[in-house]
């Protein structure tokens, strides 16, 4: 006789449920494989995470609706479902069979069995099945714990099949277990082994207490995936500071708000980085976390255990993957638990603690220099270091305290001030450019498909200027249809030590997708930049005297400072192709069919012979404005152009060539100034946004668009740069589509202070290319044409875009209504 005994429901919910993995449920990865029938209601349900739901009173085709499984009347046997359990293998040691909403219809009696092994081609005749509970009768409308016998507990299965004797319903089944752990390594694995999350429920990991669950349990923290919407996460009570417990007399009486879970890991293993996700949770996310860690032989650690500080407190963002490396303190210590704990309270989504499997051993040592990995750059991680300069999926995913507006006439979102731009020279030393943009054109220094290691020995700082890397789009090399390869890089990091000198403790790494840019805050140490998977431009923002030597400018220190690891889990980067496309225009009357060469030709005439822009058309419906593909030349009158140039013939007056000694990299200085006339009582301030910009209704290729708008700043140049449409598949931000063309429209001040119309000029950008306004240059607001581009944003504004209204210094814009436009312009086809 097969041994089981049932258990009271409060007694398992309370002392015995916490204890275990429920490694049936389809949250977790378990799947109905097929049953003998459910012509009332759908196998599928059996495994669902939440409860079953009353449907009363609903019925379908084939009769009442239920939330559970339900076969026809009369088998002359028995009905079954086959279930593949979660994890590969797992002991069983309790089943929760559930009946609920099922009365007079609820399966009378029910058994369990299970099979090792593989579990393709299963069938309820297959010979390796082998009874766990014997049948058991059943009532209706209720939930029936069993504890199963030495058969289920010390077995190692991979299926189960639930009888239903002879028919019926049930709500719900579930299996609790323990599923059979990663086999421990006796020693540490080399460098660049991937790890594995060490709190994967499959494994065996569970949650074993929390300070508070009101809304939702700490166990959806352990689910695979990034979940469906903020129920499936764990989230505490908002608002208890001098309340409850906090409260006068209260246990905590005075002490930070905060709440936390305990979870276990699969086994005993050595941490090397954690991810905290906040997923769906936008504005109740925690202000911030810490992560601790112990190793301990007891099930639940002691209330007075020690525990080890493995991530200082952090802070965390909305809707976001927030990954952080261990504190170098921990070295190569073997954890059992680990505690999170928020700060004040709010909701995360999942909870991973990467690292390697370990039996206990004392004689573990730390690398020398340390092995520190490259994660996936945050916007939180990389605060204390600099600013991330990114586009976001949903404006709320932006960090608090950055304002997220509509703008452009509601084509874009504009993310402002990501990042400041400051320079502290002494006044008078910035003679030869001082504050731009230049461009630095990267060689690939490492591949990480298969994973590296790079060695870190020189570190720079910029003691008076922040320092930004912006990636820039790509177009397809000529002849081909595809992008070149490329689109990552990798940061390393340290603060400042009491000696002057990168404080190893503070050693980081990022790993930064080609969509994103990073700001070194002033005197922050890093590597010069580390180019991965292929080549790169970066649009470079900084201030710099230029001359040789000089510290302030840049200052260097060498050491064996660490080991940057990459490991293999990278070849999910990819960059996003891009087809290269031929302009051709529309021909909307006979008298207007001049071909680009022709309209090029006309401009550079005009050009050369008055030192002007003067159009051949005029603001005449009949005679619109061809684009032209933008240079240097076209674009002098108003402003510069940001791209890698080729030769030293488009190079202008003060720039330079520079190549870095091993030939990775070439660096084009000073091909944008950033200039500012404000009067120093507006308090403006240079800084660098993100317009999310997407394509304007009504400008289609092909047509004819009417330029109803124009703007200028008349205190400040503007730069636009596109960013490249890199990611990291399944962590950050999703990856935007192909394309990133744009139209650029211009024009002159006319002896009215008002746009020229006779000055009318556009030009078509793509992507590699970035362009610079000069103060007061007259422009439409960025035309998308085909898909959507985060451009960054390089100006100096009054307004913070936060809590105020916008100052009218800082841009000015005028319209043209009704059958009055300023110009038109032709728009390419492709």
């Amino acid at each position: 006789m097969t041994e089981y005994k049932q258990i009271p429901l409060e007694q398992f919910d309370s002392e015995l449920k916490s204890k275990y993995v429920e490694v049936s449920s389809a949250a977790l990865g378990g799947q109905v494989l097929s049953c003998s029938d459910d012509f009332f209601a759908s196998k599928d349900n059996l495994i669902k995470p939440g409860p079953s739901v009353s449907m009363k009173g609903q019925f379908g085709p084939t009769g009442a609706l239920y939330d559970g499984w339900e076969s026809r009347r009369h088998s002359p046997t028995f009905d079954w479902v086959i279930i593949k359990l979660a994890a590969p293998t797992s002991n069983v040691h309790y089943v929760d069979i559930d009946t609920s909403h099922f009365s007079g219809n609820e399966a009378p009696f029910s058994s369990v069995h299970a099979l090792k092994g593989d579990t393709t081609k299963l069938s309820d005749k297959d010979p390796r099945w082998e009874e766990i509970l014997p049948k058991v009768e059943l009532g209706p409308n209720s939930r029936h714990i069993f504890e199963l016998g030495s058969k289920g507990k010390e077995g190692s299965f991979s299926a189960l099949m639930v009888g239903m004797i002879p028919d019926g319903g049930m709500a719900r089944f579930r299996a609790y277990g323990l599923p059979v752990p990663p086999t421990p390594l006796s020693t540490l694995p080399a460098a660049l082994t991937a790890p594995i999350n060490l709190l994967d429920p499959l494994f065996g990991a569970r949650i074993i207490s929390c300070s508070d669950a009101n809304f939702s349990p700490p166990g959806n923290l352990l689910l695979p995936g990034r979940g469906h919407d903020m129920s499936d996460g764990w989230e505490t009570r908002r608002s208890q500071l001098n309340r409850g417990k906090y409260g006068p007399g209260g246990a905590l009486e005075g002490q930070e708000r905060s709440e936390w879970v305990i979870a276990k890991l699969a086994g005993t293993g050595v941490v090397r980085y954690v991810e905290v996700d906040t997923a769906y949770h936008p504005g109740n996310y925690p202000v911030a976390c810490k992560v601790e860690a112990i190793q301990s032989e007891q099930d639940t650690p002691a209330e007075n255990a020690q525990w080890t500080l493995i991530v200082d407190k952090k802070p965390l963002g909305p809707h976001r993957q927030h990954f952080f490396d261990v504190e170098r303190s921990v070295g190569e210590q073997i954890f059992s638990h680990v505690r999170l704990s928020t700060f004040p309270d709010g909701g995360l989504k999942r909870l991973r603690i990467f690292g390697h499997p370990l039996a206990s051993s004392p004689n573990l040592t730390s690398a020398s220099p340390p092995n520190i990995p490259a994660l996936p750059l945050t916007v939180e991680a990389f605060k204390p270091y600099g600013d991330v300069i990114q586009g976001f999926d949903l404006p709320t995913s932006a960090p608090k305290g950055i304002k997220v507006a509509l703008a452009n006439q509601g084509t874009a979102w504009k993310i402002d001030r990501l990042a400041k731009v400051e320079e502290t020279y002494p006044a008078g030393l910035l003679k030869r450019g001082g504050l731009g943009v230049g461009v630095i054109r990267q060689q690939s220094h490492y591949e990480t498909k298969n994973g590296c290691e790079i060695p870190v020995s020189t570190l720079e700082r910029h003691a008076a200027t922040t320092q930004s890397f912006i990636p820039m789009g790509k177009t397809a090399p000529e002849g081909t249809e595809e992008l070149a390869p490329g689109g990552a890089y990798i940061a390393v990091v340290a603060f400042n030590g009491k000696d002057d000198k990168p404080d190893l403790s503070t050693l980081r790494a990022f790993f930064i997708t080609s969509s994103q840019g990073v700001s070194y805050h002033a005197g922050i140490w890093h590597h010069s930049m580390l180019s991965v998977d292929g080549p790169g431009d970066y649009a470079c923002v900084e201030a710099q005297v230029g001359d040789p030597g000089l510290v302030m400018d840049c200052e260097f220190h060498s050491d064996k400072f660490c080991t940057i690891v990459v490991p293999p889990y990278t070849d999910q980067h990819r960059p996003v192709s891009i087809p290269r496309r031929t302009l051709t225009h529309p021909r909307p009357a006979e008298k207007e069919q001049h071909s680009v060469f022709e309209s090029v030709t006309n401009f550079l005439q005009d050009h050369a012979a008055t030192g002007t822009t003067t159009s051949h058309h005029p603001a005449d419906p009949t005679h619109p404005v061809h684009p032209v593909p933008i240079s240097p030349e076209l674009w002098a009158p108003f402003g510069a152009l940001i791209r890698a140039y080729p030769d030293v013939a488009e190079r202008g007056a003060g720039q330079e060539v520079l190549v870095n000694e091993k030939g990775k990299a070439e660096k084009y200085t000073r091909l944008a100034p950033i200039l500012s006339t404000y009067p120093e009582e507006a308090g403006a301030k240079a800084s660098i946004g993100v317009y999310r910009a997407t394509r304007k209704v009504g400008l289609e290729r092909g047509k004819v668009f009417d330029v109803r708008l124009m703007e200028r700043h008349p205190h400040t140049t503007q730069a636009f740069i596109p960013m490249n449409k890199g990611t990291w598949e399944g962590k950050g931000e999703s990856p935007l589509p192909p394309g990133g063309a744009f139209l650029v429209v211009v024009a002159k001040n006319g002896p009215n202070d008002r746009p020229d119309p006779s000055t009318l000029r556009s030009f078509i950008m793509e992507s590699s290319t970035g362009l610079s306004y000069a103060a007061g240059t007259w422009h439409h607001p960025v035309l998308v044409l085909d898909s959507t581009l985060d451009l960054a944003c390089i100006e100096t504004q009054v307004s913070t875009g936060v809590g105020e209204e916008p100052d009218a210094r800082d841009c000015e814009l005028l319209s043209w209504e009704g059958a009055e436009v300023f110009g038109r312009i032709a728009v390419p086809e492709l």
